[in-house]
């Protein structure tokens, strides 16, 4: 994917979601000198994700200058012969001119999206990937009742598995069998869960403890 940040009209908040870029994403920030800063832990983590990351600072001021940098630039990669999805990152309603223009009346038509931060972009770019998978699941809305339920839940049946295993030969691996527990509340699947991470003899100890103890 292709990002072009308006970083003079979104600021550091556009580049949120930076950490999910990737090696096949390229990266453009134009920027001013009346806004020349960006806080370091974006900076380092777009050039840690390994994409292609680039900058281009207004060389001279003037209303919408920067505006025609991003479309002219947006304009020599598709000439350049770029057909994936391309972002621009801004808050700028102006901007939908160059999607409209390259969704309808372009001949050869690319997909431009129009975000408020590089996340925006890339969960509305709907393609197939972990990352837009994972973003989803992040911004999915719960009920601040229902997760803080389910929260108690867990740190009880924890605090369960680490007393029941305190001073065994497993209080080492309170860890791997609180997942398991986690994961799966049927009794089958985590008799075999057991069985399959912690081998059949230890395994079946570890889910008789936890059977025995009523408690899970």
């Amino acid at each position: 994917m292709l990002f072009l940040v308006d970083y003079e009209n979104v600021g550091n908040t556009g580049m949120k979601g930076c950490h999910y870029l990737n090696e096949t994403d390229q990266v453009i920030v134009f920027y001013s000198e009346a806004k020349k800063n960006m806080e370091r832990r974006f900076l380092e983590a777009v050039t840690d994700t390994g994409c292609v990351f680039e900058v281009c600072k207004l060389c001279k001021n003037g209303k919408n200058a920067l505006d025609f940098y991003i479309v002219s630039k947006l304009g020599e990669l598709f000439g350049k012969g770029y057909e994936g999805i391309a972002v621009i990152v801004s808050r700028d309603n102006g901007f939908q001119a160059a999607r409209d223009y390259w969704d309808k009346r372009a001949e050869h038509r690319r997909r431009v999206l129009l975000a408020a931060c590089i996340e925006d972009g890339i969960v509305s770019s709907n393609e197939n990937s972990d990352r837009t998978k994972e973003l989803k699941k992040q911004r999915e809305n719960l009920t601040i009742g229902g997760f803080f339920a389910d929260y108690t839940e867990k740190t009880r049946r924890k605090s369960v598995v680490k007393k029941l295993f305190d001073g065994t030969t497993y209080e080492g691996m309170t860890e791997q069998i609180q997942k398991i527990v986690e994961i799966e509340k049927k009794p089958r699947i985590i008799y075999l869960n057991c069985l399959h991470t912690f081998g059949r003899d230890e395994g079946l100890e570890i889910y008789n403890r936890m059977k025995a103890c009523g408690e899970l």
